[in-house]
């Protein structure tokens, strides 16, 4: 029905995601890409395409003008949009206030390497979330991790919960006692002891939203809210959220104020509009630092720059509110460019790198995937390939 509405020109506005790029509109004059530098533009599955770049070759061949809105837009995108004069393709435009007239959160660095070994929380950001909680505001705390931790593993063997299906661990999710591949989707019980050796002291590495949420709900046991209440602690990401209507209801409570500290993975950092968050936290965001992925830099930036965005989004309380980052590399240039909310020098080294590198926007790659029954023979096509 809303194909057809759009086939037959009724529908003037056509709202979607991906797949919207693809609708029939026969007086198409506008294509707005949201959040263009989001990776899920780009199909995997079936028809494989990327949603953005059909949107600017839709808007060449149907004469439309193409919008790409972004806070941290795709580095390929920030290449093309260089002054006409060095090659550039497209127009930047820029947004440079906050809606409302509030300002950016300022945005502190804990340096781990000097807190005490397997602290979770340093001791300045517990004592800042529980400041925010006492005056009635809200804090937000981001992992990128859901479930309890990432794997199990045997001190006696070095046995860990690996997937037989694909190259993957299983996570430990503590609820329902499952390990779950969150890749393939293989899903079975916790053993009740080491599969390898037999060892029943099997214990966790790592730590996920499961477990921060556990950790977090006993470090603030003793904090009260202004009206002498205890905290309330909410978790939201793709666990906690599996029932029908479950994430509308937990986002309602938090805006309504129900919630304290909302803690969740990259669903609660992109979007959101909540005004009475001060605080937002990032634990342990260096894994994608050093990452093989030549884009991990770029997408960390964007995910933690948007996850800033949900601090101070009421003008008036912009100027107390705070992003703060647990590393173990403070001095990093990307978090050095975060503090700064200068998305433009962080784009501009990057570039300098991937050109030195030959990689996009300077250069082509493909991917050549194998999937077999064995390994075997996977690799013996992948080999055969690469010759």
């Amino acid at each position: 029905k809303s194909w057809l509405a759009a086939h037959s020109g009724t529908a003037r506005i056509v709202l979607g995601t991906r797949m919207a790029v693809f609708a029939s509109m026969p007086h198409l004059k506008l294509i707005v890409v949201d959040e263009e530098h989001d990776p899920s533009y780009k199909s995997q599955d079936g028809a494989r395409y990327s949603a953005r770049d059909l949107a600017v070759y839709r808007g060449k061949l149907d004469g439309a003008k193409v919008i790409l809105g972004s806070a941290t837009p795709s580095f390929e995108t920030w290449y093309h949009s260089r002054p006409a004069e060095e090659g550039g393709r497209y127009m930047r435009l820029t947004m440079a206030d906050r809606i409302g007239g509030g300002v950016l959160p300022k945005v502190l660095t804990v340096n781990m390497e000097h807190q005490p070994k397997k602290t979770v929380l340093s001791p300045p950001l517990l004592s800042a979330i529980a400041e925010r909680i006492a005056r009635g505001e809200q804090a937000m705390v981001f992992l990128n991790r859901r479930g309890y931790a990432p794997v199990l593993h045997c001190g006696d063997c070095g046995w860990k919960s690996e997937c037989p299906h694909c190259s993957a661990y299983r996570v430990f999710h503590k609820i329902d006692r499952t390990l779950r591949c969150h890749h393939c989707g293989f899903t079975e019980r916790v053993p009740r002891a080491c599969p390898a050796c037999g060892n029943t002291d099997i214990s966790t590495i790592g730590r996920g939203t499961e477990q921060l949420e556990e950790h977090l709900a006993d470090l603030l046991s003793g904090v009260k809210r202004p009206d002498g209440s205890p905290v309330r602690i909410a978790r939201i990401d793709a666990d906690s959220t599996k029932l029908k209507g479950a994430l509308q209801q937990q986002l309602a409570q938090v805006h309504s104020g129900e919630v304290d500290v909302l803690v969740g993975t990259q669903m609660i950092a992109k979007g959101h509009d909540f005004r009475n968050i001060t605080l937002v936290a990032a634990v342990n965001p260096d894994g994608a630092l050093f990452s093989s992925d030549f884009r991990a830099p770029e997408r960390l930036f964007s995910l933690l720059m948007q996850a800033a965005g949900r601090a101070g989004r009421d003008a008036a309380q912009g100027g107390r509110s705070e992003m703060w980052i647990q590393s173990h590399h403070p001095q990093h240039p990307l978090y050095l460019a975060l503090k700064k909310h200068d998305y433009p020098s962080f784009a501009e080294d990057q570039l300098q790198e991937r050109e030195a590198a030959g990689l996009a926007p300077f250069g082509y790659s493909a991917l050549v995937r194998a999937e077999a029954r064995t390994q075997e023979a996977a690799q013996a096509f992948l080999t055969a390939a690469s010759a």
